[in-house]
């Protein structure tokens, strides 16, 4: 499980280093992880997370507009993100603009998944969920939490 938030920064090659912690949990897995995009962000699933959401995504009817949007976006845009020996990731160019990553960046752990932010995206949804906190924590119910 993923925890935590770090400040980094994306090189102009669009490699990145992440965390230690990080990167140990990612060695452990077998095989490379997966990147792609998320709806604000990118996010790295572990390989076992990322195949069994591959599966029940390919498992909805595809005659279902918002299924198909939404695998275009998870499964079209996903991409190998194995780790070099130095612990870096390379972002491709498409995801570091669909997310608007230029250089400084916040990589948040997030229970299943690792998310990677512009950093000023990153504040400005942080300063909404401040704003919004009572709400978000009331509407948690819903959801049996």
């Amino acid at each position: 499980m993923f925890a935590g938030s770090h400040d980094h920064v994306i090189d102009d090659k669009g490699r990145t280093s992440l965390p230690k912690e990080f990167r140990l949990l990612l060695a452990e897995c077998n095989g490379d992880a997966w990147l792609t995009a998320l709806r604000d962000c990118l996010a790295i699933f572990t390989p076992e997370i990322f195949s069994a959401f591959h599966e029940k995504l390919g498992s909805a009817s595809i005659a279902v507009e918002p299924v198909q949007q939404i695998q275009r976006l998870l499964v079209g845009m996903a991409t190998p993100c194995p780790l070099d020996k130095q612990g870096r990731i390379f972002i491709p160019p498409k995801l570091r603009d669909w997310a608007g990553l230029e250089r400084e960046i916040v990589i948040v752990g997030v229970s299943n998944r690792i998310e990677i932010w512009d950093r000023a995206r990153h504040d400005a949804t942080m300063q909404v969920i401040r704003t919004d906190y009572a709400s978000l924590t009331d509407s948690l119910k819903d959801y049996g939490l």
